[in-house]
């Protein structure tokens, strides 16, 4: 069974709070303060994984959880049916309040997690300097990741490059989504010239330097700055060796719920097959027969595929990656049967998280990729393409495309190969589709396109031809509100 880190590893509270006595009654000088102590080796190796911790948390509401369901529901092949249908017709993301305040708690803790660290390193004289290096690597990358994510769900935000050490840091204005991508591409940078190249599988999980570059060049690439994606993508694809990156012949394999890492692992959030130390994707996505069928434990039916999305209704069935990640049937003893759907709204199920041997709905041990060895291909495609056209691009995603079809990925393919002669626009259209395929229940559909200014094409086709069209609306905004709990404590985020 496959060991998680946050599981194994006891870490020791990190926010420590104690008040002065009080002069008088109900005052407090000063009214509150923090302090980790003296950092030693084993309490900084506990430190560190306390703020990786909040990622993972079972319930937290982030990618295990409730954002990562509304984000992959907001992509424009996917509905929530019934019980989801704020998240995939983008009623949540047009309310205000909405039902993402938990996301932003745990996010926003991880990030003070990260700035406590970074403060108490700064402070310390004692530790040996490598150690000190590779724990300033991970907090960075750490804040770096979260806050790439806050501005593209949120937009604008509270921008806490250090701890909260009282109450009168909580009032903060909200910074510019430039000013925020500025502070992420600068966190980026520390890390990836802090972090090892590799580390053992026993720590998979843990940041490394190609996890920080090719983070680094899907920010750039988002920002349109096209150089810097491409040969920030093009130096982790030259030195993959370095990073033991490749990608996987199996898709098996690189979905496994019980294995810890594998060779297209770049960085990945680690769950395990334990109670409430596992993922819930696998069983949202299931039907009610999901034990018997082999996906889940248990099956939530939160969502599914639109099969007349122009997306999937375009895939090749003999596309590998199709037949691992979307289902209409299942055979329970011998026998086959229809998958569970909604009729009115989504006609396949997804099926790329798959534990049946998951001890709870909270126990998945499918692991979550923020990045594959695949990223940095399809970035570097994507960015050659934008720059100089397709004629070096084609290499990188023909690698991916070579494996969707089970052949070779270093020798030519008549059929897997792109068509060559195709013109800029068009191989721009092939990547997008490519990374639709690539990362269908990986969350970043919507981000892609929101980057690429395709929500109203996208959703304007799905809704072209889908029974309602209400279901999917063309979203008017692209970033949440500030959730309630943010505003009411923090009375400068306006």
């Amino acid at each position: 069974m496959k060991k998680n880190i946050y599981v194994r590893i006891l870490f020791l509270v990190l926010i420590i709070i104690s008040t002065s006595g009080c002069e008088k009654l109900l005052e407090e000088n000063p009214k509150a303060t923090i302090s980790l102590g003296e950092l030693n080796p084993i309490l900084l190796e506990q430190t560190i994984i306390g703020v990786y911790e909040p990622l993972t948390r079972a319930r937290g509401r982030l990618w295990e959880s409730r954002l990562g369901l509304y984000l992959e529901l907001m992509s424009d092949y996917a509905d929530g049916g019934a019980s989801q249908k704020n998240a995939s017709d983008y009623t949540n993301l047009l309310s205000s309040p909405n039902s993402v305040g938990d996301s932003w708690i745990t996010i926003y803790e991880a990030v003070g997690k990260a700035n406590l660290l970074i403060s108490n390193l700064d402070a310390n004289t004692t530790l040996d300097e490598g150690i000190k290096s590779r724990a300033y690597g991970e907090a960075y990358f750490i804040r770096a990741l979260c806050y790439y994510n806050i501005v593209r769900v949120w937009g604008r935000a509270p921008l806490r490059l250090a701890p909260i050490v009282n109450s009168n840091d909580v009032a903060l204005t909200l910074s510019d989504e430039v000013d925020i991508y500025d502070a992420v591409i600068k966190d980026l940078k520390v890390a990836e010239t802090n972090l090892p190249a590799t580390i053992p599988s026993a720590q998979a999980g843990r940041a490394t330097s190609g996890a920080a570059k090719v983070m680094l060049a899907d920010v750039y690439l988002t920002r349109k700055d096209y150089t810097n994606a491409r040969d920030k993508a093009k130096e982790v694809i030259d030195n993959k060796a370095l990073y033991g990156y490749e990608l996987e012949p199996s898709l098996a394999t690189v979905y496994s719920p019980v294995l810890a890492t594998n060779k297209e692992d770049v960085f990945s959030l680690k769950f395990s097959q334990f109670v409430n130390g596992g993922s819930f994707w696998a069983s949202y996505w299931a039907d009610s027969k999901a034990k018997a069928a082999g996906y889940s434990v248990s099956g939530n039916k939160f969502g599914g595929i639109i099969s007349k999305a122009p997306l999937i209704a375009g895939w090749d069935d003999n596309d590998l990656r199709k037949q691992f990640s979307l289902y209409k049937t299942y055979i329970i003893n011998g026998v086959v049967n229809n998958a569970e759907v909604d009729a009115n709204n989504y006609d396949l199920r997804m099926g790329k998280y798959k534990d049946p041997n998951a001890p709870a709905d909270t126990g998945n041990g499918n692991d979550f990729y923020f990045y594959r060895y695949v990223d940095a291909l399809l970035i570097f495609a994507e960015a050659e393409n934008k720059l100089s056209g397709p004629a070096n691009a084609y290499d990188a995603i023909n690698q991916v495309r070579r494996r969707a079809y089970g052949v070779s990925f270093t020798s030519p393919s008549s059929v897997a190969d792109l068509q060559a002669g195709l013109t800029q626009i068009q191989f721009d259209d092939l990547v997008m589709r490519e990374r639709g395929y690539e990362f269908i229940g990986e969350c970043k559909r919507w981000f892609d396109m929101v980057r690429t200014d395709r929500v109203t094409q996208f959703v304007g086709e799905v809704r072209a031809v889908i029974t309602t069209p209400a279901r999917k609306p063309i979203p008017t905004k692209f970033v949440f509100g500030i959730p309630d709990v943010e505003l009411q404590n923090n009375p400068l985020a306006r």
